[in-house]
Parts: C-alpha cells; sequence; structure tokens
C-alpha cells in the first residue's frame, strides 16, 4: 500500500510564516506522528534568510536588507544566507524511516534525484553534485549558500540553481531547497559585510559566475505553478506515494503555527 502524504501549496508567505509553519509540520510528525509533507511556498517581501548558526550582523546587513525592502528571517536549517527572490521553495518533512531512511546523504540523494528529473522534464540538462565542497570554500564564511555546492545539490554547467539544507529532530527531517526561477544570487553581495567596495565586486563576479536561475536557460518563461506541478509529479513518481486529499495542517500543526510565528518575526529575534 502507497504512503500517504501531503502536498501543501502556500503560494506567497510572510518570511516568520513560512519558517513558522515548516517547523510546526516538523513536530507535528515528531509529537504526533502527523503525516508527512512536501511544501512548496515564495516569499512576500523577497526575503534573506540565514542559517541556524549564523550571528546576523556578521553575515547580513539588516539595515541594507531593510533599504532594498526585504525581509529577513533565521532558518531552523543550517547553512548560510540565501535571497530567495521570486523561487520555488521546497520543504521536504518527514520521517528518518520508509521512503527517506538511511544517512543525510542518502536522503539528500533521494531528494535530489526528484529536483534533477523535473529540470530535465523542463528541458534543462542539470547534474548532480558529485563531490563535497573542498575545505577551501568551506572556510569561506562569509559567502552567501549559492557559492559552493554541496554533494547532491543540482547544478546546471557548472552553477548552482538549487541550494538545500537538512536538519534531524527525533525521529523526523527537513529539508529545505530554493530553487531558483527568475534571479540569480547576485544581489546577495550588496547584503553580505564586505571589507571594501573591491571584496564587494568580487564576492558579486563569483556569485554571477557560480548561480543561475531557470528563466535564464529556458527559452519559454517557467511560472511558480507551471514549475510546482510538474515537481509534484516528480515528488509521487520517484517516492510511490499517493496525496492525501486534504492537504492541510492537522489542528495540533495549527497550534504550533501560531506560536512559532512570534518566534521566527525578526524583531523578536
Amino acid at each position: 500500500m502507497k504512503e500517504t502524504w501531503r502536498f501543501i501549496n502556500s503560494g506567497k508567505l510572510k518570511p516568520y510564516e513560512n519558517m513558522a509553519m515548516d517547523e510546526a509540520i516538523l513536530f507535528g510528525i515528531i509529537n504526533k506522528n502527523d503525516p508527512p509533507a512536501i511544501r512548496v511556498y515564495d516569499w512576500d517581501p523577497p526575503t534573506v534568510s540565514f542559517g541556524y548558526h549564523q550571528k546576523i550582523k556578521e553575515h547580513i546587513l539588516p539595515d541594507k536588507v531593510k533599504e532594498y525592502g526585504f525581509g529577513l528571517v533565521r532558518r531552523p536549517t543550517g547553512g548560510r544566507a540565501v535571497l530567495h527572490y521570486d523561487e520555488v521553495t521546497y520543504a521536504v518533512i518527514s520521517r528518518t524511516d520508509g521512503i527517506l531512511a538511511g544517512s543525510v546523504l542518502e536522503s539528500y540523494k533521494k531528494i535530489g534525484e526528484v529536483l534533477l528529473d523535473t529540470l530535465r522534464e523542463i528541458g534543462i540538462d542539470a547534474k548532480m553534485q558529485n563531490s563535497m565542497p573542498s575545505d577551501k570554500e568551506q572556510k569561506i564564511w562569509v559567502n552567501p549558500c549559492f557559492t559552493s555546492a554541496s554533494k547532491y545539490e543540482i547544478n546546471y554547467k557548472g552553477k548552482k540553481i538549487i541550494g538545500s539544507a537538512q536538519i534531524r529532530k527525533g525521529n523526523a527531517l527537513l529539508q529545505h531547497g530554493s530553487i531558483l526561477l527568475n534571479h540569480n544570487q547576485e544581489l546577495m553581495a550588496e547584503l553580505i559585510p564586505t571589507n571594501s567596495n573591491k571584496e564587494k565586486e568580487i564576492i558579486k563576479k563569483l556569485l554571477s559566475k557560480k548561480t543561475i536561475a531557470i528563466n535564464d536557460v529556458i527559452a519559454k518563461s517557467m511560472h511558480f505553478n507551471d514549475f510546482v506541478n510538474i515537481l509534484k509529479n516528480n515528488f509521487q513518481k520517484h517516492f510511490g506515494i499517493s496525496y492525501s486529499e486534504n492537504g492541510n495542517l492537522t489542528q495540533y500543526e495549527n497550534q504550533l503555527y501560531e506560536g512559532f510565528k512570534n518566534k521566527y518575526n525578526i524583531d523578536e529575534m
């Protein structure tokens, strides 16, 4: 019998709403054995998210983020700063047995195969990263997320097109991913601390060289819901799952969600 998952298309939400909802589903699975979920969403306004262990002012310029009219939020997952600007963000939230049993890298690869097939279906001959970042890349702490690719992340002609990060708590995992639709990450050079204009330009060129968006590659523009529908079908095919008719939060998750929204509001940090 096929395992039943929820597929939740949230559209655009506020930064703190997006992170609160993902964590509410995670704890619903941990504490109540709620059904696993795949959630897709975008951000209103465009938002800089930063990793769980990052210190904001060491890695982000909050005043500059505000000047651009962007949001700012801490992710429950690790990794470095990411600009979410007209993209598809996905969250896979599941138990760590069954379909996504195994190590972090094994589950990363399984999710990566879904992403890879989705890109290939729209005409992007993407590749999966086969090696970990070098020690040198990992030590450059100021670099935003999209300047280097971890194992099993997705690239097109050496440029990162999807960036992902995973956290595990108890018997569950949450994997976030940023699928660039219309903007690469070049603007991040304006939003992170640098020692000089020269260093800022170096980072900007690095981001331009290392990242690419879907609509920079394909001839016909891909919109959010068009991509999401293909992604949804590929998750179902690869995972061998069925989707529940009720793709909503449970009552318990809704209670958590309301509480977590304050936690993820940047003013509360």
